[in-house]
């Protein structure tokens, strides 16, 4: 398991003593997302931060209970770069079990939003660390009413006005949800839809007043007609121009949701069309097609350096493989002299091999025993003798003619 690094407390959020210790903490809005073909009821929690936008939003998921952390990091941390971002979450995935919180590539069940998306616990947990505090309790608490019809995501909802009209108190009150902007078109589109369609009104009208065929052949057909033609007016619908006054007439409508979930349908309008929007659809689309390029490039990367490191392994143990083959043709050879040395060793051991021990009795001899003596040592002795033999010769002839010469 990683260590983990310090959290980036430079860039905390400075806003979220003050949001907790207000008495009006922001409530959880719901949402309807379609992500994979699988409805996904979503709920946002507004977070006040010092970035551009002015403000953050922490998701849940309701179909499995889960939080993103992602979301959370950024509430908590929104200057944070990304290096940090990613190294805390590398750390909650190998931390804790995140199964079953998120979809994945071999779990088609369920839907897979971007992010990281971990359990209430863990929520709670994590929520404690980053000073969210009462913040997060208040997501982990809430509890959409199952019988309403919430609004859908924007790129989701085919349907929406459809929906949204099935509303059991919208439909005590049909005048309410038809002027409102939340749940009507575009401003074009109802500009279209509530000016009189010229052209059907023309031809219905002039379909009951022009005469039938056997009448105009007792009148000049074409000229009445005209006449009766050019006697229809049809009143020309002006542009509807937004005034000051209805702009904040319906600024004050208040139409309340069940679960209490909306404030004001114009606030809420705005905030699905602008930032809530963005990070809603950003989760189910351009962020989650950004993680799987990541992801992918990861495994590619992941499969490369396994492919790497299985190529070298090979590398080694085919060179080791070589290396032992020589070790045994090299052995084979010390065998094979050492059995040659052996046999012949073998050969001299058993012509060298010596008669066993045994005490043999001998007979004493009769004859002298002749001592071995050196050739040499006789001659040397011979000539002395003569030399003394000699030597006394000549002694005694010089005795016996030495006076005979005085």
């Amino acid at each position: 398991m990683s260590f983990r690094a310090l959290l980036p407390i430079k860039h905390a959020n400075p806003y979220l003593s003050t949001t907790m210790q207000s008495p009006n903490i922001p409530p959880v809005k719901y949402q309807i997302l379609n992500c994979q073909g699988q409805d996904i009821l979503v709920g946002r929690l507004k977070i006040l931060t010092n970035t551009g936008s002015g403000h953050a939003f922490i998701l849940r998921r309701f179909d499995t209970g889960a939080i993103s952390a992602t979301t959370m990091f950024r509430a908590a941390f929104p200057n944070a770069n990304e290096h940090d971002e990613k190294t805390e979450i590398s750390w909650i995935k190998e931390h804790y079990d995140l199964s079953g919180n998120n979809g994945s590539m071999g779990n088609q069940l369920v839907a897979r939003l971007a992010g990281v998306w971990v359990s209430p616990e863990v929520a709670l947990e994590l929520g404690t660390e980053y000073s969210l505090g009462a913040l997060i309790n208040v997501i982990v608490d809430a509890r959409p009413d199952p019988r309403a019809n919430y609004r859908r995501s924007g790129k989701s909802g085919a349907g929406v006005s459809a929906g949204a009209a099935d509303s059991p108190q919208q439909n005590g009150d049909q005048n309410a949800y038809s002027q409102s902007p939340a749940a009507s078109p575009p401003a074009a589109k109802r500009r279209k839809d509530s000016s009189p369609a010229p052209l059907p009104a023309l031809s219905q009208t002039t379909q009951n007043q022009v005469p039938r065929r056997s009448a105009r052949t007792k009148s000049p057909a074409p000229r009445s007609a005209v006449q009766q033609f050019s006697a229809v007016v049809v009143p020309r619908t002006p542009k509807a121009f937004k005034t000051a006054a209805v702009v904040a007439a319906r600024r004050e409508e208040m139409v309340v949701t069940p679960g209490g979930s909306e404030e004001t349908i114009v606030e809420e309008h705005e905030e699905v069309k602008g930032d809530a929007q963005k990070v809603i659809d950003y989760v189910a689309g351009e962020e989650l097609r950004q993680q799987d390029l990541r992801e992918q490039k990861e495994l590619i990367e992941r499969l490369k350096a396994q492919k790497a490191d299985e190529e070298a392994r090979k590398a080694t143990a085919a060179e080791a493989e070589r290396d032992e083959q020589e070790e045994e043709e090299e052995e084979e050879e010390e065998e094979e002299e050492e059995q040659q040395e052996e046999k012949t060793n073998g050969k001299r051991a058993r012509e060298e091999q010596e008669a066993p021990l045994q005490f043999q009795f001998r007979e004493p001899e009769l004859e002298e025993r002749q001592i071995a003596t050196n050739s040499r040592v006789e001659k040397w002795r011979a000539t002395k003798r003569v030399a003394w033999g000699v030597a006394a010769f000549a002694a005694g002839l010089g005795a016996v003619l030495l006076p005979t010469f005085f």
